[in-house]
């Protein structure tokens, strides 16, 4: 199991050297890549930047998503989701925590959004982007969705606000945001749009390299139809969920400016489907996620990573991903 686990990190941290690799190659052309953040404001006049949030915000994954401190920029995000530690690069996702899903297919993912940072602390962003299912099984008329084949979508557009801060000692993120849903697995189930909100505490451990932290996430999705009696948690895979709380602490710990071990916990998570009492909800299983952070620089984060259930373990339940943030401007 362990050299399973290293095999796949490897792979993943070979994908996300591959990404940057590529940015590097597109940089004049201001382009760039589940989360690496490009920033070029030496570009750009002195006035034409925004305060300095780094004094508040000292984390390197914080920082990449809070976005460039220029008033205007482009903000990317690339993920790849991915199969099992089993076969990572496969096509097949598995539903490891057995929850509400219409789709369990591999996917690749990047999101443009032009971002306008309101002020020191506050950005404001407008984006979509596309993704493609199953994207190393798909020949090119499937890719295209030629002939009825339909593998590639415009993701979900989006409307997003979020403030990052330092109060009480602790770096913070709060966000908000709006999206139309766009992917033909949900749309045929008739879903229309979603909200969430999202809140995150990072703290530190005195004179250590550790630092703990916490997010809480609120999610509502809006429907074009009503209830069905399927929309139970008597139905938890099949059953459609109108809104979902999650509470997620983790932990980090940083081996240089660079590299850093992160974990995920996923001990509270609770669905409520459509058909049920609204007081009634469904306790999603335990889940963890665990991969390596990687600064390449302050706008660029890499996060190739794994995730598994500890209650049953095994490598052909598992997840894989890759993950990156990328502010261009």
């Amino acid at each position: 199991m362990k050299k399973q686990v290293l095999v796949s990190l490897v792979l993943a941290a070979s994908m996300a050297a591959s990404v940057n690799a590529r940015a590097e190659d597109k940089k004049e052309n201001n382009q760039s890549a589940n989360t690496s953040t490009v920033k070029v404001t030496d570009v750009q006049k002195k006035d034409e930047q925004v305060g300095d949030l780094d004094n508040e915000i000292t984390n390197a994954k914080m920082r990449a998503e809070s976005g460039s401190k220029s008033k205007w920029s482009i903000s990317m995000d690339m993920a790849y989701n991915g199969g099992n530690l089993v076969e990572p690069l496969g096509p097949v996702r598995p539903n490891y925590a057995g929850v509400s899903s219409q789709d369990s297919s591999a996917s690749f993912g990047l999101d443009f959004a032009v971002a306008y940072r309101l002020s020191t602390r506050d950005s404001l962003r407008v984006g979509s982007g596309l993704t493609v299912l199953t994207p190393l099984q798909n020949n090119t008329e499937e890719t295209m969705n030629e002939n009825s084949n339909r593998k590639s979508y415009v993701s979900n557009p989006y409307v997003s606000w979020s403030r990052s801060f330092r109060a009480w000692n602790l770096q913070q993120s709060i966000s908000a945001s709006g999206s139309w849903e766009t992917r033909p697995a949900y749309t045929n189930a008739n879903y229309v749009a979603g909200t969430s909100f999202g809140w995150t505490v990072l703290g530190e451990i005195p004179n250590t390299n550790w630092q703990p932290g916490l997010s809480l996430s609120l999610d509502y999705t809006f429907f074009k139809d009503g209830a069905e009696a399927t929309d139970t948690l008597s139905n938890v895979e099949g059953g459609r969920t109108d809104y979902t709380i999650g509470l997620y602490p983790f932990i980090e710990y940083a081996f240089n400016d660079m590299f850093s071990f992160r974990t995920v916990f996923r001990p509270a998570v609770f669905d409520h489907y459509r058909d049920d009492a609204a007081d009634s909800f469904y306790h999603n299983m335990w889940t963890q996620s665990v991969g390596l952070g990687i600064a390449v620089s302050r706008d660029i984060y890499l996060y190739p990573n794994f995730q598994f259930a500890p209650e049953y373990m095994k490598a052909d339940t598992t997840n894989v991903g890759m993950s990156a943030t990328i502010n261009v401007f």
